[in-house]
């Protein structure tokens, strides 16, 4: 897992590392828990010791470890990310260190978490790099160590009337500009081929949990709200690089005004949301 992983990184193709965007994916993260009811799966909650190490990829700000530490406060939390731009200035009982999940795992590190956690990297993913990412994983795991791996399927986006006269046009159309082009083909992934991969790779005891992001009604309009910020921010995006067929940014001004105003007539969004879990044997 190299440091050096700026070859790699194909999130920025498409999405920014900022505050404001740090506070974003923080607030979704959050959102995310919530709909899935819990943060640890049922069947690594009942197994996990009182002072585990866990490893989270992809950790962001760290506030999966966060969270963890007033339940766990003997364990060893330690977050990788493949930039530190989100890490916090202050993560108490938190290691953030820089690594690359697409680059093999250095040996100092083999079979040494009780479990490894990712959620939400499809945006960071080609479609090849799924399988490539578990075999890194799995070497890092003690024996009955666990993987767990939450990821949406944004084919299943939509964006649905809470109210008779709610309108969903503007947000429609945002969704869709995202989950076409170059993105495509990487939001067709992961969701749906991480169990299989875990098998194949030799993990065990597979789960897998589906979920809706709409589960919790209270929920709805924060996620929609926070999901217009990403969509919002990854046009804008488009627009300054002048990607072809890119809306320009004038249009996005009037947009944004559009889909706040769709917002608080209730249109919300509603995704799927996959765990996949596997445990490394004995």
């Amino acid at each position: 897992m190299a440091t050096d992983a700026g070859a790699t990184d194909i999130y920025t193709d498409r999405m920014e590392r900022h505050a404001t965007e740090a506070e974003r994916m923080d607030d979704q993260f959050r959102l995310i828990t919530r709909a899935l009811g819990w943060m640890l799966h049922p069947s690594i909650s009942q197994s996990l010791g009182k002072n585990p190490s866990i490893a989270d990829f992809a950790t962001g700000t760290g506030l999966f470890l966060q969270s963890l530490a007033n339940s766990y406060p003997d364990a060893n939390l330690d977050g990788y990310d493949i930039s530190d731009a989100m890490f916090p200035s202050d993560c108490p009982n938190v290691n953030l260190r820089v690594a690359n999940l697409k680059e093999p795992s250095p040996v100092n590190l083999h079979g040494v978490y009780d479990l490894i956690h990712v959620r939400w990297l499809t945006a960071a993913m080609n479609p090849d790099d799924w399988e490539l990412c578990v075999q890194n994983l799995i070497p890092l795991l003690k024996p009955g160590g666990a993987i767990q791996w939450t990821e949406p399927d944004w084919t299943t986006m939509g964006h649905i009337r809470g109210e008779p006269d709610s309108r969903t046009t503007t947000m429609t159309d945002l969704s869709a500009t995202f989950r076409s082009g170059a993105l495509a083909p990487r939001l067709r992934h992961g969701w749906s081929t991480l169990p299989d991969i875990m098998r194949k790779t030799g993990l065990t005891r597979i789960e897998t949990d589906l979920v809706s992001s709409d589960r919790d009604p209270e929920i709805r309009k924060p996620l929609t709200e926070n999901g217009l910020i990403a969509l919002l921010g990854y046009v804008r995006m488009m627009a300054a690089k002048g990607f072809p067929g890119a809306i320009p940014t004038a249009k996005i001004d009037e947009l944004e005004k559009t889909a706040k105003d769709e917002i608080k007539s209730g249109c919300y969004v509603r995704y799927d949301i996959h765990t996949a879990v596997g445990f490394k044997s004995n």
